[in-house]
């Protein structure tokens, strides 16, 4: 394998400050499981992460300011940046971290993923006063001791029933038929559903070359899972979404719309594309959904089996209009992306992975833009690895050796920001500039 030169990681205090100011709040990296799925485990030995134990309550304190950087909800216990994310109720003083949060942020959406083992009716109490979101990681009702080393699984399941009607939910599964069977998958979304979760995700897993269920996952089909996922929202009429949604277009299609909710009572239903927001035309899902989200009362025109109409959302600003989305393309950086890399001056090739490229090709089109976009394979972790966020510098450059030595030219080299931290590196720890460096071409983040 070649050698790249790795940048030395920084602080552990600059990674927090920089995951806070996302509103990502790192608390532990214990967990109480073992989940069969979970990556820690097979990672690549240069795979670059980073454990905590339990944060004291008084560093938090003095460090719940670096929380302002971000107008969205305070996320704790998702795993997003590159420290590992535990099981947050581990945490001795999660209580107090809660009331803490709360008393700064009283308006802020507060937001815990968790398995829901370590829950009991006090801690569902407080979560209900101080209107705390969960998501619960629940993946399988059936096999929870082979799946997630759960050996009270009876004693978990009460703790998602005892949710019902106290505390705001939404449920994760990560898909394993060829372990569980499509019937325990469909058993464990009906159980989430009589529970109270508003909505439920169904993931693909994601496995590298490393992790022994990944040659089992290759019979994993993932149109069928997507059409099964399809189904079920049917069935259960609450919103299933499938990770990754498999979305070829950043055409704004609603998937879902929440009952008795703003976008409900304007009209709106499944299968609407919005095409106006504000009498403005727009052009992303996520343009879209962020518009109707921000303003007040906003009017909306969308296209419905070819027929325009018009409808006014009555929502106040900032308040959820019920719309479900999948989430494509931010507009600003997109804007930003363009100005950078001077894509109507020169040609640019644009390196991503295969799960965006039909996405990032749809949007050149209506942009008016013609560049190259290629899909990137991961050499890293291989297996069935497909996310951007996990490419890396030896993937993009092994990717750009092919597709020029075929001949083609290119002024600049446009690679995934998601794939790289706030100071450029990847996760060996290998910088961007080593790309610049390696291929002779400008590189722009987007």
């Amino acid at each position: 394998m070649m050698q790249l030169a790795r940048t030395p990681p920084p602080s552990m205090e600059a990674l927090l400050y920089h995951a806070q100011m996302q509103g990502i709040l790192p608390l532990t990296s214990r967990c109480n499981m073992q989940c069969i799925f979970c990556s820690n485990a097979y990672n690549p030995e240069t795979c670059e992460v980073f454990t905590i134990p339990p944060r004291r309550l008084e560093e938090i304190e003095d460090s719940i300011l670096w929380l302002t950087g971000s107008r969205g909800p305070i996320v704790i216990g998702e795993s997003v940046t590159r420290i590992t994310e535990g099981e947050p109720l581990t945490h001795p003083e999660f209580p107090q971290i809660l009331k803490l949060l709360r008393q700064h942020y009283p308006d802020r959406i507060i937001r815990v993923t968790t398995n829901a083992s370590l829950l009991n009716p006090e801690l569902i109490g407080l979560l209900s006063e101080l209107e705390v979101e969960l998501m619960v990681s629940l993946n399988t009702v059936g096999h929870r001791e082979q799946v997630m080393g759960d050996k009270q699984p009876e004693s978990t399941l009460r703790n998602v029933e005892g949710l019902g009607g106290k505390v705001r939910f939404e449920g994760s599964i990560v898909a394993l038929p060829f372990v569980t069977g499509w019937d325990d998958v469909s058993n464990t979304a009906s159980f989430l559903k009589e529970s109270g979760a508003w909505s439920i995700r169904i993931m693909s897993p994601g496995f590298s070359r490393l992790h022994p269920l990944w040659k089992d996952a290759a019979s994993f089909d993932v149109d069928e899972a997507r059409s099964f996922s399809q189904d079920l929202q049917k069935d259960l009429k609450i919103p299933v979404l499938f990770e990754p949604p498999g979305i070829t277009s950043v055409t704004p299609v609603v998937e879902h719309v929440l009952p008795r909710s703003p976008a409900r009572r304007a009209g709106i239903r499944p299968g609407d594309v919005i095409t106006e927001v504000l009498r403005r035309r727009v052009m992303t899902r996520t343009e879209a959904f962020e518009l109707i989200r921000d303003h007040e009362k906003p009017r909306v025109a969308y296209d419905r089996q070819g027929v325009l109409y018009e409808t006014v959302i009555n929502k106040q600003r900032f308040q959820p209009s019920g719309l479900v989305m999948y989430d494509d393309l931010d507009l600003e950086a997109w804007f930003e992306w363009e100005r950078e890399s001077r894509v109507k001056r020169r040609r640019v090739l644009v390196l991503t992975s295969a799960l965006a490229k039909p996405v990032i090709e749809d949007a050149l089109e209506l942009r008016g833009l013609t560049t190259a976009v290629e899909g990137v394979p991961s050499l890293f972790f291989g297996g069935n690895i497909e996310a951007a966020g996990l490419l890396t510098v030896r993937d993009f450059l092994a990717a750009y050796s092919e597709i020029a030595g075929q001949g083609s030219e290119f002024g600049a080299v446009t690679l995934p920001k998601r794939a790289f931290d706030p100071w450029g590196r990847d996760l060996e720890g290998v910088s961007y500039k080593t790309f610049e460096q390696l291929s002779g071409k400008a590189v722009v983040l987007a």
